[in-house]
């Protein structure tokens, strides 16, 4: 094992896979039990005995994460390997067999709660106040314990199988753009690098090749996003949803007037991001920027490769700048080898965080090169680990169930930090351009093109609601309207990258829609963090410290309350946009 793979055993008692698929049925017997013990029962319980009954839910999952855990990191790991192939397959029939154990659970615990609500503000049940008032919000929208096993059963060969159809489609496809003169094949994986080429043509001859041949499979990928929408629609009426928009609210805490605020603000604020990419135009000697040069990198870029231990002693260090305690977690993160960076087949693309609740820790997978991408990919993901390591400290597991709109807090804000050292050691001009040109195209990435992107679910919603037929043509058309109401005239787009939309996986995730403005409210959240970060010094430090403690132990709402703001008014938002424009500034001097 090499200093740059992780080391999983500490998850199990023994690596044996057999002993493991042991384990996985006993997880299925004791869920069983479990069921038998409080299935028909919830109703009488005092509160008391619900905590009672809580507290036993939260010691069978701790006891079974390690396992699941271990199944699920292996298979990342090296897909190709058959016995992690084959401890995951046992892994997912064990964890859906469990949930349709337990699937009395939340139905019953609604049921309760509906008829009780003033068990949610009881002393006794203090610790699990707000995971008690998030029940209680899903509660008129549970089904029958029958029909939500039905469902459980149904999406197995339905959405999921979808979704499953169009990631292995895509990961089978062969790109083949020309270059140099030459057809280079390439995997969808393959082509990212092409995307940051300096070369502006091998930019152009990679897009041109992706829309092309996305284009040639348009008949699937339109049934496939079709499919999915439909099932969310009829399932949104089942469940006697508002709207389409109400589940994924209830997932991550959240108001719509609060999300439709924060949209606003990203459409009022487009002019902020056509004003960089004609500023990136300028810097690359365009006129106008192609979508083929939104990634691109400056004019003779010189960019530093760091070492795994070079980028491990800069991230310590500025961890530790902004908090020792911070330093210490992610020093240990590397010392006790929760980071998997090696480069190697089978290894699943991109990268993430999976907390260890149990184990107060954090497991973090990535592919480190040594580019500044990685150096700030691995920032990100350790961000994320801090994260972890202050929730899971502070929360019983219930309340460590944080949602996307928060879980960004940690990752992006490290992010930031690393930002700040690396313009605070930039020797020159060129590298704090080159600094700056990064942070913003993540930035306009992240608020901008995820917000076309809910803008365009939004049209999706609309038109599956109005039983308008969605072929492959009318959705691009979708498309390209959402793209033009952020980016205006200020990117010129090649015609077949219509078909853009086919290659984002998030689009056809079986159990989540709107998966988008999380990211850009999380952004926007943590730009205006930063800023007052920026206003406050030190005296921030403990603030910051007990937002990420939180868990999911209160809302965003609340903990943006607590800072003093209120998330429901523009000018929060704002903040964030306005941390932004300082960055842009500070290239427009420098250009």
């Amino acid at each position: 094992m090499t200093e740059m793979q992780w080391d999983l055993s500490v998850l199990v008692d023994s690596t044996d896979p057999e002993g493991i698929k042991t384990q996985l049925e006993e997880f299925v017997e004791e869920s069983t039990r479990f069921a038998e013990r409080y299935r028909g029962r919830i109703q009488g319980l005092s509160a008391g005995e619900l905590k009672e009954m809580l507290d036993a839910k939260d010691t069978l999952s701790l006891k079974y994460e390690g396992v699941l855990t271990y199944c699920s990191l292996l298979f990342q790991a090296d897909q190709g390997d058959p016995v992690a192939t084959s401890l995951n397959d046992a892994s997912s029939r064990a964890g859906n067999r469990v949930g349709q154990n337990m699937a009395f659970l939340g139905i019953d615990l609604g049921k309760l709660l509906l008829s009780r609500p003033e068990l949610v503000d009881d002393p006794v049940l203090a610790d699990y106040r707000h995971y008690l008032k998030r029940y209680l919000r899903s509660a008129p929208h549970f089904l029958s314990e029958s029909e939500e096993k039905l469902i459980i059963t149904k999406d197995r060969s339905g959405i999921r199988a979808w979704s499953k159809l169009q990631s292995k489609w895509l990961s089978a496809k062969t790109f083949r753009p020309v270059i140099d003169g030459k057809e280079v094949p390439l995997t969808i994986g393959e082509v990212v690098p092409y995307i940051y080429s300096p070369d502006r043509e091998v930019r152009r001859a990679v897009y041109h090749a992706l829309g092309s041949t996305l284009g040639d499979d348009q008949l699937l990928w339109a049934d496939a996003l079709r499919a999915i929408w439909t099932d969310h629609q009829e399932m949104c009426r089942l469940r006697r949803y508002p709207s389409t928009l109400t589940p994924s609210l209830i997932d991550n805490d959240v108001e719509e007037g609060t999300i439709m605020t924060l949209m606003q603000v990203v459409k009022k604020n487009a002019t902020l991001c056509q004003r960089y990419f004609r500023l990136k135009a300028s810097l690359l000697g365009l006129d106008v920027l192609g979508n083929w040069d939104l990634r691109a990198p400056l004019p003779n870029t010189e960019e530093e490769v760091r070492s795994w231990q070079e980028a491990r002693d800069l991230l310590v260090s500025v961890y530790s700048g902004f908090e020792p305690q911070y330093g210490q977690w992610v020093q240990e993160m590397f010392d006790l080898r929760r980071l998997d960076g090696e480069l190697r087949k089978g290894k699943r693309t991109g990268a993430f965080c999976d907390t260890w609740v149990r184990g107060r820790s954090a497991f973090i997978l990535s592919s480190f090169n040594g580019h500044i991408n990685d150096v700030y990919t691995l920032a990100h993901e350790l961000g994320h680990g801090v994260h972890a390591y202050l929730y899971t400290r502070a929360q019983n597991p219930s309340n460590c169930q944080v949602s996307l709109c928060v879980a960004e807090c940690g990752s992006m804000f490290g992010e930031l930090l690393l930002t700040e050292r690396l313009l605070q050691d930039a020797a020159s001009k060129k590298e704090k351009r080159q600094l700056l040109v990064k942070v913003l195209n993540s930035f306009t990435q992240v608020v901008f093109q995820e917000g076309f992107r809910f803008f365009f679910e939004m049209e999706l919603a609309k038109a599956v609601d109005e039983g308008r037929y969605l072929d492959g043509e009318t959705i691009s058309g979708m498309w390209v309207a959402a793209q033009r109401s952020i980016y205006g005239t200020s990117v010129e787009y090649l015609p077949e990258n219509r078909w853009d939309w086919a290659r984002f996986p998030h689009h056809y995730f079986s159990d989540i829609r709107f998966y988008e403005y999380p990211y850009v409210f999380a952004q926007l959240f943590v730009f205006a963090l930063y800023r007052l970060y920026k206003e406050q010094g030190r005296e921030f430090v403990p603030r910051l410290n007990n937002l990420l403690a939180a868990g999911s132990s209160r809302s965003a709402a609340q903990l943006a309350a607590e800072l003093g703001f209120d998330i429901n008014e523009e000018g929060f938002w704002q903040k964030g946009i306005d941390q932004a424009e300082e960055y842009l500034r500070q290239l427009e001097e420098l250009s």
